[in-house]
């Protein structure tokens, strides 16, 4: 199962790069399903995040382990494999994020998703589908915010109204 999204920020490319790529580790800090995130190391291919998540569509919350296999900084590319974590009806999943200037103090993110299923969730395949894009269109919306406004979105504020900012992230 394959899924697209995008989203264009009233930002330039170099500001949401620095959110989603340089800030990888601290998704937690933005985005509503993750409670809390930490990554093993700087931000480069082999580096580990783990995610302390809320629910995410029909993923109960949990722990999440995400493997960066490649990281662009100069191409604002990465792509990550959740390598421990994912429910049992989840064989594997990957997503590749990219921040692509538009000029004008703009820029568009997208996320290519693929997520392979087991059993006989893969017959739940356009149910879960729907569920994950309107779930990711959320996450979206929060990066969105996030970059263009300097603070987390209000629902991130709501859910983790203790929340602290890192340092730069």
């Amino acid at each position: 199962m394959n899924l697209l999204a995008e989203v264009e920020i009233e930002a330039d490319a170099a500001q949401a790069w620095h959110i989603l790529g340089e800030c990888w580790g601290h998704i937690g800090q933005w985005a509503v399903p993750i409670t809390l995130s930490e990554l093993d190391g700087p931000p480069c291919a082999g580096a580990t995040r783990t995610c302390h998540t809320a629910r995410f569509g029909p993923v109960p919350p949990g722990l999440i382990r995400e493997r960066l296999v490649v990281f662009d900084a100069a191409a604002r590319t990465f792509t990550y494999q959740s390598v421990e974590g994912m429910p049992g009806f989840v064989a594997r999943a990957q997503n590749t994020w990219t921040v692509e200037e538009r000029g004008n103090g703009r820029c568009v993110v997208r996320t290519e998703a693929s997520v392979e299923l087991r059993g006989p969730m893969r017959l739940f395949a356009p149910l879960l589908k729907l569920s994950f894009s309107r779930n990711g269109a959320r996450v979206l919306e929060e990066l969105k915010y996030r970059v263009e406004h300097g603070t987390p979105h209000p629902r991130k504020l709501a859910a983790q109204p203790e929340l602290v900012l890192a340092h730069g992230c």
